[in-house]
């Protein structure tokens, strides 16, 4: 019994967590380049969700002013099916623009929606941490994004929302059913603190010369073609143009 005892004990030690680091008794769960965060707070999540739904209704409410929506009204009058009535384009449009707006920043913004990076939240894959794909925005967003159909109108949105969040209390990662669809987790992640805006790491090329910002994301993500083969005609006239001073500064010097 003493030597199983030992045994547990020595698993924490390889990866030390400090009571600075991280809140007592929080969940530690694999993040973004391999390194460990805690599980975000349920309540930041429930806050974040909020907020962005508030977002998405004023941006569709500013659309209508300017008038790029102006089809919304003629719309509504001719059509009102039941339940919803002439609400029925309103509530469609609203879905729309909510799926445009959690899918893009959730794949282009690392996992996270304006609120969520004012919460400093995250969302990340379960199994390692990484990025999401479109494919797992999408299936996030569909048990929260799609209940906003739900009769009667806004209300039946909040319920489903709401329901969403049955799961957590049974599971040791506060997984949602929009996280348990996608495979993620959220996370508590301080973006200021993880990848302060203007602090760049230099990178350096296989050359030893600093790469550029477009250049260190081809290398991460694999991006080639038009851009990838401007930029390698680039670095090949960069590296030209040293020798080909060289022999005028030498005959100079001569």
């Amino acid at each position: 019994m003493a030597r199983r005892h030992s045994r547990r004990r020595s698993k924490p030690r390889k990866t030390p967590l400090g009571p600075e680091e991280f809140p007592e008794g929080a969940t530690i769960v694999a993040g973004p380049d391999g390194k460990q965060f805690p599980v975000a707070a349920v309540w930041r999540r429930v806050l974040a969700r909020i907020i962005d739904a508030v977002t998405v209704f004023f941006i569709q409410w500013m659309l209508t002013i300017i008038q790029l929506l102006w089809f919304m009204d003629d719309v509504s009058t001719r059509w009102q099916p039941d339940p919803w009535g002439r609400a029925t384009a309103a509530v469609l449009a609203y879905i729309f623009f909510h799926l445009v707006y959690t899918m893009v920043f959730l794949r282009w913004n690392e996992g996270q929606t304006p609120a969520m990076d004012l919460l400093d939240l995250r969302a990340v894959r379960t199994k390692d941490g990484s990025h999401l794909s479109l494919g797992r925005c999408a299936a996030r967003w569909l048990a929260g994004g799609a209940s906003w159909i739900l009769p009667p109108v806004a209300l039946g949105g909040l319920i489903a929302n709401a329901a969403t969040y049955l799961t957590v209390p049974a599971d040791r990662r506060r997984r949602t059913v929009s996280d348990w669809l996608a495979g993620t987790t959220v996370i508590a992640y301080d973006r200021d603190k993880e990848d302060p805006d203007g602090e760049l790491e230099e990178v350096l090329d296989e050359f030893g010369a600093p790469m550029s910002v477009r250049a260190q994301i081809r290398r991460k993500y694999g991006i080639t073609g038009l851009f990838g083969g401007m930029g390698d005609l680039g670095g090949r006239r960069g590296n030209r143009r040293p020798q080909s001073r060289e022999p005028s500064q030498a005959s100079q010097t001569d």
